[in-house]
């Protein structure tokens, strides 16, 4: 420990201990000061949050730890910080209202079937309706983990708001804390209390988003060949919507995504594991046995990502990251105590009711069809012409293109495939099944002359398209 005058320092530092502990030993580093202390089991809380306090004036923190039945304070120099500058967290959360707000833009111009995605009225109601709401629930979880570090004497900053593109508009917010984790307890209500504000937040807007997404109209339409992205509602969020029953595919209204997002940010936070608000729940519960919960939850993800939803790959990668681990508070001998503990129970709740293993879905577009024969067996005269009605419906939720062909047409035979007053001789057709129709189209086969009575000839009409296949057997018999 590096000073102008280190025996003085010392002795300074011992002064500051003796106030709370008393000391039977101690020894000098380079780096640290270690003193062997007594204390009582009843009050040591207190007493070292009370020391805490008192280095940190002097630019000092002390560990307390407690091994082979000895309490040991170890003292370190506290790292030089730099000041936080305001101006950084200013600049992020304007660039975040503008691609909240363009985000916004273009769920508000989808959701009202707008003819222009760039318009003033599109980005004012995209603003109301989603980019509001989104940063009220993540502010109000930033700044609950801010004022619970502040209640519990940790320096932290201002959030930080993380801009980026549609659909979200944004990766969520944080904050930095400039102080080590005085105890358990901290760790629990400081972790606990971003996703209870979050949620607080995030439930009026959920109930203002599903009474306007009821006031909505069904909609209709195909599929484009992209596929299209489904969202999975949470269980609390399904028992909110109880509240405001729903019609079938009707369109999410913005700012019910907006709330969707908020309990989504909740559930992902709440993950046990490393730097995550769960991670430091799960510290300031089980101690340092909270490591094997995070690489549980590491591997977890990884095997959800494979069973239901790949995103979650991406937050496996993201929490080894950021570290499976977590640094140990200061004061590592003290329990959570009774409140923090009903907030971790509170928490494990808010997980349950808020996490889905499918949060999004990918759909892919259905071209399926049936093909169907009015008359299947039709007996002519020799050289006369069977007609075979043919109907073709689309049963998926996309515009098709499907092929027609016959084959098997025995020699001698005509055969052709025609819709609509369409009479050219061809034995291939190409037809636009658009979504929730029904195609009529006719087959023809003329028979030649002199054909003998008894004669059955079998003709296959064949229908394909984007991978689907159907196929109709087709039999004239001559007379």
């Amino acid at each position: 420990m590096p000073s102008q005058d280190p025996v003085t320092e010392v002795e300074q530092l011992r002064s500051a201990v003796a106030k709370y502990f008393p000391i039977y030993d101690v020894h000098v580093s380079y780096r640290a000061v270690t003193m062997m202390v007594n204390a009582s089991a009843g009050a040591v809380e207190e007493d070292f949050d009370r020391l805490r306090l008192d280095l940190k004036e002097k630019g000092f923190i002390p560990y307390l730890r407690y091994r082979g039945g000895e309490y040991s304070l170890t003292i370190v120099r506290k790292p030089p910080l730099r000041k936080s500058n305001l101006w950084i967290n200013r600049a992020l959360i304007v660039a975040t209202f503008i691609t909240t707000a363009l985000a916004g833009m273009v769920l508000w111009s989808d959701y009202s079937s707008a003819a222009s995605q760039w318009s003033a009225e599109n980005f004012l109601f995209g603003v109301v309706s989603f980019s509001l709401p989104l940063l009220f629930i993540l502010g109000t979880h930033e700044l609950s983990h801010y004022y619970a570090s502040k209640k519990n004497g940790v320096e932290a900053s201002l959030p930080y708001f993380i801009p980026f593109l549609p659909p979200l508009g944004t990766m969520g917010a944080f904050i930095s804390l400039r102080d080590p984790m005085p105890n358990r307890k901290a760790l629990v209500e400081i972790g606990a209390a971003g996703p209870l504000g979050g949620l607080a937040a995030t439930l009026p807007i959920a109930l203002i988003g599903l009474y306007l997404t009821s006031l909505g109209q069904p909609v209709s339409g195909p599929m484009g060949d992209e596929g299209a992205m489904y969202i999975v509602f949470q269980p609390l969020y399904i028992l909110l919507g109880l509240l405001f029953p729903l019609q079938e595919n009707v369109a999410l209204h913005p700012t019910a995504f907006a709330a969707w997002v908020g309990f989504f940010v909740t559930a992902i936070n709440l993950l046990p594991a490393g730097q995550l608000d769960g991670g430091h729940i799960a510290q300031g519960m089980l101690g340092d046995k909270a490591k094997y919960l995070s690489y549980a939850t590491a591997g977890l993800l990884m095997v959800l990502s494979f069973m239901f939803y790949t995103g979650w790959l991406l937050f496996a990668i993201l929490v080894v990251l950021l570290g499976l681990t977590h640094p140990t508070p200061l004061n590592d001998i003290s329990g959570p105590g009774p409140r923090a503990k009903a907030m971790g129970a509170a928490t494990l709740v808010v997980f349950a009711v808020t996490f889905v293993p499918t949060p999004i879905m990918f759909v892919q577009p259905d071209h399926s069809f049936d093909m169907g024969v009015e008359e299947s067996n039709i007996t002519i005269l020799s050289g006369g012409v069977a007609e075979f009605n043919i109907t073709i419906v689309n049963t998926g939720n996309a515009n098709s293109v499907i092929d027609l062909s016959l084959k098997g047409t025995p020699l001698g035979w005509s055969g052709s495939v025609m819709s609509g007053d369409d009479r050219s001789d061809t034995s291939e057709l190409r037809v636009d099944l658009e979504h929730g129709s029904t195609v009529h189209v006719k087959v023809r086969l003329l028979a030649p002359d002199r054909v003998p009575t008894g004669n059955v000839t079998v003709v296959n009409l064949q229908a394909s398209g984007h991978g689907h296949f159907a196929e109709e057997e087709l039999r004239v018999t001559v007379a």
